[in-house]
């Protein structure tokens, strides 16, 4: 065999054109209601964002877990970075990839062709919640990239799910050590979290812990007494409220997660605005008296520092800083109203035939564009939703 042919033998004989199209099947995160919170929640929060850092020719730093097809990443630089000049740079956190290596790097290179993104852009193929250990890669990587404009942590399972005795931290801990980070930062930005809120994903000892901040508040914070007890019409004069009895489980998790995260915003110098609420069920219930068991919820955080007291009463001021209680008392009485006001989206898609189309339209481009058969995403869209409504 001559030279020509050994090279023919080991190289082939031309590049290979990217997949246009695979055997992969539809996953439950691909029914149509996730595009609905892709474009309805994280892209309208980005967009705002954008416009008012000024984003245009600069770069927007985003942390989140994209799965092996990049999806949340796809509409962002298709939506928001491509018409406004953003510079997208992404880290991901994979703990899947491991399994399947092909997948993801043909995912992340076809990404990466995009003129919007930024060549450095990586997804790690690993454990998000090992950014809680502070000696880690993860952790690492996220200070190198950081501090983020928008974390995205778009969960399967449940953020304060049941632990395994594996060493690994928490989200809790992973989520503190992302704020540690954030407090670096001179810019607003968003926090994003989609999570499992049955009994069967969360911890029963978390889900005690996080209803005792929700009481906690109720009963330290005026502002937040009287908003909760206006959003689900708790009469004047009533009895001491108790949140586990006024409300339903979902709320409670809602109430208690997001109380958790404002009190660890406002630690690090933080000022949250929570945006909104959306949730959906799994599997195949559609009845509008059953509780949605998902939630996704984007809370904005602004900066706001402060110099830490003086024991020693040496270091004075000439005004007196509101405190971390008076803060935090601000910053959620909101929450009860949004939490209310929370957007529905199985029931909106049910009610609405031309989002339905839309969202359905969307998701076939962006799964098209991910090399999954977009031609036959229509058919399985109508099937799974047929299924909901049986």
């Amino acid at each position: 065999m001559d030279e020509p042919d050994d090279l023919r033998a080991l190289l082939g004989d031309g590049p290979v054109p990217f997949p246009t199209k695979s055997e992969q099947d539809f996953q439950p995160w691909h029914r149509p209601r996730k595009q609905y919170v892709r474009r309805a929640q994280w892209c309208r929060e980005l967009g705002f964002l954008a416009r008012d850092l000024k984003l245009a020719e600069r770069e927007l730093r985003y942390l989140t877990l994209p799965g092996n097809d990049l999806l949340d990443i796809r509409h962002i630089a298709e939506t928001i970075c491509s018409p406004h000049s953003v510079r997208l740079r992404y880290l991901g956190f994979n703990s899947a990839a491991n399994q399947k290596v092909a997948e993801q790097y043909t995912a992340q290179f076809s990404v990466n062709r995009l003129g919007c993104i930024h060549p450095e852009s990586d997804v790690f193929p690993g454990d998000f919640r090992l950014v809680g250990e502070t000696r880690s890669v993860p952790w690492r990587r996220v200070k190198e990239v950081g501090p983020f404009h928008a974390i995205n942590l778009d969960l399967c399972g449940g953020f304060a799910g049941r632990e395994k005795s594996d060493g690994i931290p928490n989200y809790f801990r992973a989520l503190t050590a992302i704020f540690q980070n954030q407090a670096h930062s001179d810019e607003d930005f968003l926090l994003f979290i989609t999570t499992r809120m049955d009994d069967r994903n969360v911890d029963a000892g978390a889900k005690e812990e996080l209803i005792r901040l929700a009481q906690d508040i109720c009963n330290t914070c005026q502002k937040y007494e009287s908003a909760f007890s206006a959003a689900w019409g708790i009469a004047e004069g009533s009895p001491r409220t108790l949140v586990s009895e006024c409300v339903s489980a979902d709320e409670a998790f809602m109430l208690g997660l997001t109380q958790w995260i404002l009190e660890r915003g406002v630690f690090f110098g933080l000022k949250a605005s929570v945006r909104s609420f959306m949730t959906y069920r799994t599997g195949t219930g559609s009845g509008d008296d059953e509780e949605d068991d998902i939630v996704s919820l984007a809370i904005r955080f602004a900066p706001d520092p402060f110099i830490h007291p003086d024991p020693s009463n040496l270091a004075k001021s000439s005004t007196t800083p509101k405190s971390q209680k008076q803060k935090l008392c601000e910053q959620s009485a909101r929450v009860p109203q949004k939490v209310t006001d929370r957007v529905r989206v199985d029931q909106i898609l049910r009610n609405q035939a031309e989002e339905f189309e839309r969202c359905v339209t969307e998701s076939s481009r962006l799964l098209g564009a991910a090399g999954y058969d977009s031609s036959s995403y229509l058919d399985w869209a109508v099937q799974e939703a047929g299924r909901a409504t049986a």
